[in-house]
């Protein structure tokens, strides 16, 4: 199945590292991503019509649905980064995770996701 059968319309992304937590949401028919900090902070952005359309891109590009249930290395990493992501999509549902190993163009993903959330004054 590719990315073209299977439209995501939600996903659940949680990274925690560092001593540090954050858990990114968002559904498609809200245009709602929300970030929620290990702290219990919470921000709530509402995407463009554009940002939508961009989101989509890098969950396509970054080939979400097609990655492993696990992702793993053999070093022993203390304080290294553990991720997982869940998803619904218009073919059914899916999920991965890693520890300090990571998918084929995660950082598509992950890396726009905190964008989305810089401070002004650290743009």
């Amino acid at each position: 199945m590719t990315m073209s059968d299977n439209h995501i319309h939600q996903f659940r992304y949680r990274e925690s590292g560092m001593g540090e937590e954050q858990l990114f949401t968002w559904t498609v028919a809200t245009r709602e991503l929300q970030l929620e900090e290990g702290t219990g902070e919470e921000t709530i952005v509402l995407l463009s019509g554009r940002q939508q359309q961009e989101l989509t891109r890098r969950l396509e590009k970054a080939g979400v649905i097609d990655w492993q249930p696990e992702y793993t290395t053999e070093w022993l990493i203390l304080d290294g980064t553990y991720w997982e992501i869940s998803w619904s999509g218009s073919e059914g549902n899916g999920a991965s995770q890693g520890n300090n190993a990571y998918p084929e163009h995660w950082e598509l993903l992950r890396d726009w996701l905190y964008r989305q959330f810089e401070k002004e004054e650290f743009r």
